[in-house]
């Protein structure tokens, strides 16, 4: 591990990631930390686990968004050597905007059904996504109703305070991605590259997209199911009546 992004949700981790990818750190951000260790992550929130990230990240260059961000006291300790990022945005209350707003969106799926909320979270190949988001982000904001902002604000505000405070300064660059290239790659000892500062997942445009697809396998894969049980529904009748 070489670097350790300690910034929270909604600081442009998925940006960072994207940077990080282009000065060529392998880079795990939040879909990663559930796709490949979503199940020990739960084990560490839920059931008491010893976290062993020495073992769980020793393949990977660079770690951004929760839940790493959460324990980055503890990962910095299991990788001394690495750097620590806090991403951060203009002010509380611009980053409380956009926070509330991601917030309503993962619970509320935009407004999607009952049973489209049910699938995605339970049972389709997504749930994990939103099984671990849930959990990350009572431990990490306390809440997750939108209404708690003022929460929210003191969250963040209080765990910014505690990265500054436990991480040594020379280990620690606070960094808001509007500055650029240039103060992250002279903290990590990168080459400034050619190509622009990738911007991802502005206004949650990813996420809304991802959702409306996931919408969309659903409402196929409900199709399916319902025309199959027709089908058998009607097998069934003509046997027992024919």
């Amino acid at each position: 591990m070489k670097v350790i992004c300690a910034g929270l949700s909604r600081t442009g981790t998925t940006s960072m990631a994207r940077a990080l990818e282009i000065l060529g750190f392998k880079v795990y951000d939040y879909k990663d930390h559930a796709e490949f260790h979503g199940q020990e992550w739960l084990a560490i929130y839920l059931k008491g686990k010893n976290p062993d990230f020495a073992s769980m990240y020793k393949d990977v260059d660079a770690v951004t968004d929760l839940p790493p961000a959460f324990w980055f006291q503890e990962m910095s300790e299991s990788f001394p050597d690495a750097k620590v990022i806090l991403t951060v945005r203009d002010s509380e209350e611009v980053w409380l905007k956009s926070y509330t707003k991601l917030n309503d969106t993962l619970r509320n799926l935009n407004g999607s059904g009952f049973f489209t909320k049910l699938f995605i979270k339970r049972w389709s190949r997504h749930s994990m996504y939103y099984t671990l988001a849930d959990v990350v982000d009572i431990a990490a904001m306390g809440s997750l109703k939108t209404e708690s902002a003022p929460l929210f604000r003191k969250k963040y505000r209080e765990h910014n305070e505690r990265v500054q405070a436990v991480i040594p300064k020379e280990r620690l660059l606070v960094y808001n991605l509007k500055q650029g290239w240039e103060p992250l790659c002279k903290f990590l000892g990168c080459e400034i590259p050619r190509e622009d500062f990738p911007w991802v997942n502005a206004g949650q445009s990813l996420l809304l997209a991802q959702l409306a697809k996931r919408r969309q396998e659903f409402a196929i894969k409900f199709l399916f199911i319902v025309i199959s049980l027709f089908v058998i529904l009607l097998a069934v009748c003509y046997n027992i009546y024919f």
